[in-house]
């Protein structure tokens, strides 16, 4: 049986930043994305022929600017693009739908996006402005009846702009979790964000039906991610790309680039291989290009642990998901170390996530946090606990809610910070 191709390149020339690059810099990542296409495809003609409508899914979860290094970058989305134009489609779409709620639009403004789409003619997207078709997978078990958006389903080629990226929810984010921005709004984000969040992954891609991948990674975040604040979490000089049609088997090598041991066992890679997206075996995978070895760096994985890591906060875990609440609350306290917020408590903060153990602890002195549905019950020896849960606006357990900049944990925590005593 033929081996499915993935293909990596890599350069050591300047390509200039992700937000600031001349045309001889733009070429060497065009010269770089055509590598990976012929080695991974035999040539942009067999991806898109003439005449076709393409959409190019990308990744602009926040409004962040193109040197941040955490969305899509413009270098290769442009030269992306010029070598699709080569073979004239009907159209060329960029398709994106952003976190926490926000303005696709606007993030795709700040992010560089829409400078690319001026430049190139490229048509912008956002997935919060477009239709909707409801579409049930036989045989599934969560997550059976998924919305997706009507340029999806219309497009010829669907190609996935994926950043290689640490997760802290998922532990890598790159070719299969791409598609977790074909929803359509913050409620179908939030479903199914626990433990079954591997399955709604695997469904969005099988319901995408995607062509291509070309996995973003000039720029690489390592760590406690999507977007870490650790700054040694953000590598700049990682200047490799690969690609390939197969997404398990696209994950599966972005998994061994970034030196995790056995290659292919990340639960979403692993369960797109059970349910037949595609290989998580390297022995199943020819590499085209650059050898593995040769662009292998040590990436951190993501650190959800909770106790003992945080000045000033106790967290008491009962049974949580750790690709849920664990993680939200790991994302949360990562930023108010970071900004020095925990440094400045006034008074001890105690968190309790998850469904505690008897006895029940209920004398605990200082500020109180009761996150999660599992978790409520401790509000009634704490009638006074900050409480983050499902609310008739946000109706879906984990509480991704507690992420927003407004109404969130960390803003939360800094008014703790700010009050008077």
């Amino acid at each position: 049986m033929a081996k499915t191709r993935v293909a990596i390149a890599h350069s050591d020339a300047d390509l200039g930043k992700p937000g600031a690059y001349s045309r001889d810099q733009l070429g060497r990542v065009r010269a770089m994305v055509k590598e990976v296409v012929d080695g991974s495809m035999g040539g942009m003609q067999n991806i898109v022929r003439p005449g076709q409508r393409v959409l190019i899914k990308i990744n602009t979860v926040i409004p962040s600017p193109p040197n941040n290094g955490f969305t899509t970058d413009p270098r290769l989305l442009e030269a992306l693009i010029e070598l699709i134009q080569e073979q004239k489609p009907a159209r060329i779409q960029i398709g994106e739908r952003s976190a926490l709620g926000g303005d696709t639009l606007q993030a795709m403004a700040v992010c560089g996006i829409k400078d690319v789409a001026d430049r190139t003619g490229a048509e912008l997207v956002p997935f919060d402005h477009v239709p909707f078709d409801m579409v049930t997978l036989p045989g599934v078990k969560v997550f059976r009846e998924i919305p997706v958006p009507r340029p999806v389903r219309e497009a010829d080629v669907y190609i996935g702009m994926p950043k290689m990226k640490a997760h802290v929810h998922t532990l890598l984010t790159c070719a299969l979790k791409l598609q977790f921005g074909n929803l359509p709004d913050y409620d179908w984000m939030n479903r199914c964000h626990r433990d079954d969040i591997y399955q709604k992954i695997v469904n969005l891609t099988r319901v995408a039906n995607p062509k291509w991948f070309l996995v973003d990674s000039l720029y690489a975040c390592q760590g406690n991610g999507p977007f870490s604040a650790y700054p040694q979490d953000l590598i700049r000089d990682f200047n490799t790309i690969l690609a390939g049609a197969d997404p398990v088997a696209v994950d599966t090598v972005c998994e061994a680039i970034m030196g995790w041991e056995n290659p292919g066992s990340v639960p979403a890679t692993r369960l797109a291989a059970a349910e037949g997206l595609g290989t998580n075996r390297l022995e199943e995978i020819e590499i085209v290009g650059r050898p593995i070895e040769a662009v292998k760096r040590p990436f951190a994985r993501p650190d959800t642990t909770l106790q003992g890591v945080f000045p000033k906060v106790n967290v008491v875990i009962g049974a949580a998901c750790e690709p849920g609440c664990r993680a939200l609350v790991r994302m949360a306290l990562d930023a108010l170390y970071v900004d020095g917020t925990l440094d400045r408590l006034q008074r001890p903060l105690t968190i309790f996530v998850g469904k505690q153990f008897e006895p029940l602890l209920t004398d605990v002195e200082g500020d109180v946090i009761v996150y999660g549905d599992c978790a409520q019950e401790m509000c009634r020896h704490y009638p006074h606990a900050a409480y983050w849960g499902s609310t008739e606006k946000y109706p879906h357990c984990s509480p991704i809610w507690s992420n927003l900049p407004d109404v969130g944990l960390v803003a939360h925590v800094h008014s703790l910070v700010m009050r008077k005593t």
